[in-house]
Formats: structure tokens, C-alpha cells, sequence
């Protein structure tokens, strides 16, 4: 693995094969309010304007309308074991909690109603409500699972995998 020094104090990570190739150009941090991370990205100058090329869609030689997406959800770890293409753009689903969270599990919130936890997931514009639970922890397993079985490889778990008992049934 090495570095390669991007502006803002930012580093971005590739492999060691890719290192020659790839510092040959000037890269920079590209600030994302979307994921609200940095980029590597680099600029190339054409005759109708800047063009932004950023480093892990060159390395996956991402088509225009394929996302290129990072694993573990660190967008400067441009190693090729964490990029993957995203042909059916899922790596939205592979975001973490989000900032006004109060469970500290992603798709788990405290419903009044029921004074229970609530577990539910979106996707393809469609909410799945996954029930009630009396602890977080349950509600958050029901996340897990249904996660896995919507988005698989492109989910973000609230527990590692091998915690993951496919068969319990917690919901009250």
C-alpha cells in the first residue's frame, strides 16, 4: 500500500502497482456534501471547460454510467480489494448512521406510539417496516438481516455478519 498526498492534509490510499501510474498527475481533495467525505480527484482542462477524473473510478475503469463504489465506506482508500463497480447503483446503501440518529443503529428508532423500537428499511422507494422491539439490539438484528437480503454485498450492517442468527425471530 502507499500514499499518495492529496491538498486539505488529505491522503489517498492505492495499491503498490498502482502508485507510478497514478502520481503522475496532481490530485486533490474533492469535498462531498452528499457522502460528506473527500475524494481524490484530479482536473483535466478541455476546450469547453475542467473535467473532474476522479482516481477510484479511473482505476476501476468505471463506464460513464457505472458507479464505482468503496467497500468500507472510506472514500480515500482507493486499494483495489475496496472498489467495486455499482451497475444497479447501490452504493447509496452502503452510507452509515445518519447524523440526527438516536439508537445508534442504522434503520432503528425509538416510535412513541408503541414506546418500542421501530426497525425498518427503504429500498427502491419502498419501505419495509420490520416491527416493534423492546431492545435496540433486536430491532437492529431485524435491520441486519432484512439489509442483507435487499442489498447483500452492498449493505451496511449494524453488526458484523457472523452475529447474524438468519433464523431469530425477536419481533414482538
Amino acid at each position: 500500500m502507499k500514499e499518495i498526498k492529496l491538498t486539505q492534509g488529505q491522503i489517498a490510499l492505492v495499491d503498490d502497482i498502482d502508485y507510478e501510474w497514478l502520481n503522475q498527475w496532481k490530485w486533490y481533495a474533492q469535498w462531498s456534501e452528499d457522502t460528506k467525505s473527500f475524494y481524490a480527484v484530479r482536473g483535466v482542462r478541455l476546450k469547453s471547460g475542467m473535467k473532474r477524473i476522479w482516481m477510484h473510478r479511473l482505476i476501476l475503469d468505471a463506464p460513464k454510467d457505472i458507479n464505482g463504489d468503496h467497500k468500507d465506506g472510506n472514500t480515500l482508500n482507493d486499494q483495489r480489494y475496496n472498489l467495486r463497480l455499482d451497475p444497479e447503483r447501490r452504493n447509496n446503501q452502503n452510507v452509515g448512521i445518519r447524523s440526527h440518529n438516536t439508537s445508534g443503529f442504522k434503520g432503528v428508532y425509538w416510535y412513541k406510539i408503541t414506546s418500542k423500537w421501530k426497525a425498518q428499511i427503504q429500498f427502491k422507494d419502498k419501505k419495509y417496516h420490520l416491527g416493534y422491539f423492546t431492545l435496540k439490539e433486536d430491532a437492529a438484528h431485524a435491520y441486519d438481516k432484512k439489509a442483507l437480503e435487499l442489498h447483500g454485498e452492498f449493505a451496511k450492517l449494524n453488526f458484523d455478519i457472523c452475529s447474524i442468527d438468519m433464523n431469530k425471530q425477536t419481533k414482538e
